[in-house]
């Protein structure tokens, strides 16, 4: 079982009305020697509730066997959760299923991957573009303009870092593209 710390943790980067299945989803998660990050991954606010959604953690992966047992809501969570972990590869596994679904706590967890240095992440989302132009992602935006802001600024760095040899001009980096899609779209 996790540390109640750690458990706290993750159930506030989730609404309240989901903290039974986001515990139900925790039921899953390895115990992990170091805890998540104290560092959150911005401002975020669903439904007028501030979430404090960690921006990494380090654990193996969920426990198979304990994965038949959760619904699908507390699956998406499970997978929402590893979107924060400290490996590219299981971010990447991870957003994968987020992409089909329309709760309102997902957009957070993907529009997050926009602005980090994985360029294959980038580009299975650049794959989903009409994701972005759904009620939910542009519901997010509007409440979020701040959350927003940092993305942009994220990626503009990581694109001078990592990608303007790539990607000449920012306006063709594939991030800045779905960030702009949805900023255009509101």
């Amino acid at each position: 079982m996790l540390p109640t710390e750690t458990m706290l943790r993750f159930r506030n980067a989730f609404p309240s009305a989901i903290h039974r299945d986001v515990e139900m989803a925790l039921t899953c998660m390895p115990v992990s020697e170091w805890p998540p990050s104290i560092n959150d991954i911005g401002p975020v606010e669903i439904n007028e509730e501030q979430l404090r959604i960690p921006f990494r953690f380090y654990s193996n992966d969920p426990d198979s066997s304990c994965l038949p047992r959760l619904n699908e809501r507390q699956r998406l969570i499970l997978n929402a959760i590893y979107t924060r972990h400290s490996s590219g590869y299981i971010r990447e596994r991870c957003v994968k299923p987020l992409l089909f679904s329309d709760e309102l706590w997902i957009p957070p967890f993907v529009i997050q991957l926009l602005g980090e240095y994985v360029l294959e992440i980038i580009q299975v989302l650049a794959e989903h573009l009409a994701v972005f132009t759904g009620s939910t992602y542009l519901r997010f935006a509007r409440e979020n303009g701040a959350f927003f802001q940092l993305v942009r600024q994220r990626i503009a760095s990581y694109w001078n870092c990592y990608y303007r040899f790539t990607f000449p001009r920012l306006k063709e980096y594939p991030a800045f593209r779905i960030l702009e899609l949805i900023e255009t779209s509101i």
